[in-house]
């Protein structure tokens, strides 16, 4: 714990304790490791957080918390820093993906204004009545990756941060910046996803305020809008200040949220579920000491709060639905493969008992061998013991002499076959025991392969008896987890039932009326068809009639200007008077509409009684009688006729058709109300394909005076340069010799210069380089239209214009100086002005010698442009 003591004098003073105390030299590193670091951390787990700067104007908040380091890396700010520090982190976490989004917003004079979108409304604040968080609804999200990334947002939403220059800060903040990070955490791998792997993703939400510097009016000097700002920067500090003393109360009642948009978006921060840590600045002077004790009781209320973290934790329906689909899978896979295992089980056991069989029969066999060879010794043996019985009985019947002779056959006869008998006998016997043996060996091997087979079987019958409750198991787990998925979706979808309905219920709407529309569509088909019939019939009496308004027209062009060179020699048209005229800078007249000067249609607005117009000294109001009755004339030829059917005369193949066509359009387009309906029929488009495919000189310049025309509406300006406009008048250009087509091309880019969301456009299809090269001319009309695109550009710009890159400020300066043309110099001058007025052009004003015509332009005569120039001046980096 930290100690602050503010000596009132030599005797008193005040003593407050905080949890840390920095002096003015502290590094700004050291402020974020030791005090705002835990809070950025808790935010990655899954907490909120909150970062807020409170204190005096001028005291170091926005250079404590946004500074950006730009020049020097070790002067960035807690913002930078702790976006580095997620990012570091998030790419080093191995178990976790993490998805890093931010939106910047400022609260300026009670209004939620989006610094990513400066031209989008007020957003609206918005609480979620299920978690109760306040939200911005509309704020733009962006997600980031890299501190390069960080760096741009955060440069565009400080470029659109409203900041003035007073006593107290050179650039005070007038708005409360909240810059809004959402951090989400999923699991890092869910490739291979089983039923034990967490389907939770974490959400945190740090908030880094840099709130306005509270001020006296007597000390900031602030007056006009800046009063009316500091009113509503101290309201609705002040209704902060009454939450923080609500809520550090020991017994709160209730808490005024509601009382500013600030307390609102800062719910959550003080008496929520978030991590705050808030960070005063003070000044050392003994001037502001009643601020700095003000500042430091605030510091001290706040201390005294305590909020209920936790952690946000949510599940992700995606995740847990392939983690289920994944476990299915598996379980399907294991399946096959028991069941593919069985089946090889029951063929093998199949393979065993075949065996087994095989066995059998080769036993029985043996063994009726084995009886047959019995049976045969045993024949053998009967037939030796009868033949030893003949023999005998033969010896007996023999007549021998000698009784000793014939006893000695007996004898050896008897001897001879008691010999055979043996030998047979031993040999059978032999036999015996040799099939006996083989018989015994077959026994053997065989009951010891059924053994072994049938153990081997049983084995495998038993795996696939444990495989196959295993397997119903897990189905049994499948089928839960299923059923359970089945009833969150049908909790889902009682939820969305509603919204179904409504959806189904609109698309049927909308089919009836896609029908209705069909028929509509039909109905106007058969309609065009009989006009298109009507049209063809009385196609000669039409032609009678055009060349009738035609000649009409002609005549009230030629009495109000007859000798203007606007549109130069025709030598396809010998003989003919013009059809239309295109006025000009100097003795021309030319129209603005919102900032745009377009050319006017024939006969705009009668002079006053008595006056004379700049194309005609008589004065007379014959003529522009005569221009009203040839606009009656267009205008009567329009309406008989209609757009498309004029649009379609731009594609005949006579030239003297085209020509007074695409005049029609032009005189049509220069009226304001005609301009987007012109667009809307086809207009745009005939007029592209004319610039395309056309070669005469003199139509291509009325068609580029057309597009100029149309190029003064902001709706037709997208449509121009999503329609290729701008490369068409590039090409066209490059092989424009006559200086009107030229000031025709120059005028319609000029125009679309003053739309500052298409100024990328301009640079890359190298419209910004026709002006440039257009500055060689030396036609005062085209000049005219090149300083004008200059000025349009450097204005929307701010000065931050892509023609100082293309070399364009020496041809500025030579347009600035022509003192006989005011118009140019005029443009010029403001364009100067501009580009000089931006810092980055500093280098390029200077090395230029630019700074002695804004000098010149300092004491010249125009007050719009000298105060812009005395203002340039004034800025130290222009000192000589």
């Amino acid at each position: 714990v930290k100690r602050v003591l503010v000596k009132r004098d030599h005797w008193d003073s005040d003593s407050y304790q905080f949890d840390m105390a920095f002096p003015e030299s502290t590094s700004q590193r050291r402020v974020f490791e030791e005090f705002c670091q835990p809070v950025v951390e808790s935010c990655m787990k899954g907490y909120n957080g909150t970062v807020m700067a409170y204190g005096q104007t001028g005291t170091g908040k926005t250079h404590t918390l946004g500074n950006l380091g730009l020049t020097d890396p070790s002067q960035r700010g807690i913002v930078v820093r702790s976006l580095d520090h997620i990012l570091a982190t998030a790419e080093a976490d191995q178990e976790g993906k993490y998805e890093v989004s931010l939106s910047y917003l400022q609260l300026y004079m009670e209004t939620v204004l989006d610094l990513l979108q400066p031209d989008k409304d007020g957003l609206n604040i918005t609480e979620d009545p299920s978690t109760g968080e306040v939200l911005c609804s509309g704020a733009k999200v962006v997600v980031i990756s890299s501190t390069a990334d960080l760096i741009n947002l955060l440069s565009v939403g400080e470029n659109n941060r409203v900041v003035a220059n007073q006593k107290l800060n050179a650039t005070s903040s007038r708005s409360h910046s909240v810059l809004l990070v959402t951090i989400r955490r999923l699991p890092a791998d869910t490739s291979s996803m089983g039923l034990t792997q967490s389907v939770t993703a974490t959400r945190g939400k740090l908030l880094l305020v840099d709130l306005a510097g509270s001020e006296r009016i007597s000390k900031s000097g602030s007056e006009g809008q800046m009063l009316e700002e500091a009113k509503f920067i101290n309201l609705s500090l002040t209704a902060l200040g009454k939450c923080i003393n609500a809520l550090s109360d020991s017994t709160p009642g209730h808490i005024p949220y509601r009382d500013s948009k600030l307390t609102r978006i800062l719910k959550d921060s003080f008496g929520g579920s978030a991590k705050t840590s808030l960070i005063i600045t003070v000044s050392p002077l003994k001037t502001h000491l009643s601020e700095t004790a003000s500042t430091l009781a605030f510091g001290q209320r706040a201390i005294k709060i305590e909020n209920n973290t936790r952690i946000r934790e949510e599940v992700d329906l995606k995740l847990l639905n392939r983690r289920l689909q994944a476990e299915l899978d598996n379980i399907n896979i294991s399946y096959e493969r028991q069941t593919t295992q069985i089946t090889e089980g029951e063929a093998k056991l199949a393979q065993v008992s075949a065996t087994i069989e095989g066995i059998e029969k080769q036993k029985a066999g043996v063994e009726k061998q084995l009886l047959a060879d019995r049976e045969a010794a045993q024949r053998t043996l009967d037939d030796l013991r009868k033949e030893s019985a003949a023999a005998v009985a033969k010896a007996s019947f023999c007549s021998l002499y000698d009784v000793g002779v014939v006893s000695l056959c007996q004898v050896q006869v008897k001897s001879e076959l008691e010999g055979v008998i043996s030998q047979e006998k031993q040999a059978f016997q032999q036999e015996l025991e040799k099939k006996n043996q083989e018989i015994g060996q077959l026994r053997t091997g065989a009951n010891e392969e059924l053994q072994k087979q049938s153990s081997t079987a049983s084995k495998q019958i038993q795996m696939l008896q444990e495989s196959n409750i295993e397997i119903k198991a897990q189905l049994a787990a499948k089928d839960a987890s299923l059923f359970e998925l089945q009833k969150h979706v049908q909790s889902q979808g009682d939820v969305k039932g509603a919204a179904v309905a409504d959806a189904r219920k609109e698309m049927s709407h909308l089919m009836e009326k896609l029908a209705q529309q069909h028929k509509q569509h039909e109905e106007e088909m058969e309609r065009q068809r009989v006009v298109l019939q009507a049209a063809e019939g009385a196609n000669k009496s039409l032609k009678e009639e055009n060349q009738r308004l035609m000649g009409q027209l002609e005549a009230a062009v030629s009495a109000n200007d007859p000798a203007s060179p606007a549109e130069g020699p025709d030598p396809g048209a010998k003989g003919k008077k013009k059809f239309w005229k295109f006025p000009g800078s100097g003795s021309r007249s030319s129209v603005k509409m919102n900032g745009q000067e377009g050319f006017p249609a024939v006969g705009s607005t009668p002079p006053p009684e008595g006056s004379s117009t700049p194309d005609s000294a008589s004065g007379s109001r014959g003529t522009w009688t005569q221009h009203r009755d040839a606009v009656s004339a267009v205008s009567k030829l329009f309406e008989h006729v209609g757009l498309t059917t004029v649009f379609g005369l731009l594609k005949y193949d006579d030239r003297d058709v085209r020509l007074h066509a695409v005049k029609v359009i032009a005189n049509l387009a220069a009226e304001e109300e005609n301009q987007v309906n012109i667009v809307q029929e086809g207009g745009l488009e005939a007029l592209f394909d004319l610039l395309q495919t056309c070669t005469d000189e003199m139509t291509l310049r009325v068609a580029a005076g057309a597009v100029a025309n149309l190029a003064m509406s902001e709706q037709n300006q997208h449509r121009i340069v999503e329609e290729g406009g701008l490369e068409l008048l590039v090409k066209l250009s490059t092989s424009a010799v006559d200086s009107q087509t030229q000031r025709m091309i120059a005028g319609a880019i000029a125009n679309l210069c003053g739309n500052a969301t298409i100024l990328d456009r301009l640079q890359a299809s190298g419209s910004l380089q026709v002006l440039v090269n257009l500055t060689n001319s030396e036609q005062v009309d085209v000049l005219s239209q090149v300083a004008r695109g200059f000025a349009n550009n450097s204005k929307c710009t701010k000065g931050k214009t892509h023609l100082v890159e293309l070399g364009a400020l020496p041809a500025i300066l030579n347009l600035a100086s022509k003192t006989t043309v005011p118009t140019v110099r005029k443009h010029a001058m403001l364009a100067l002005c501009q580009i000089a007025s931006c810092e980055v052009n500093v280098a390029a004003i200077k090395s230029s010698g630019a700074l002695d015509m804004l000098t010149e332009i300092a004491n010249a005569e125009w007050d719009e442009f000298k105060s812009m120039a005395s203002t340039v001046l004034a800025n130290p980096l222009y000192a000589r």
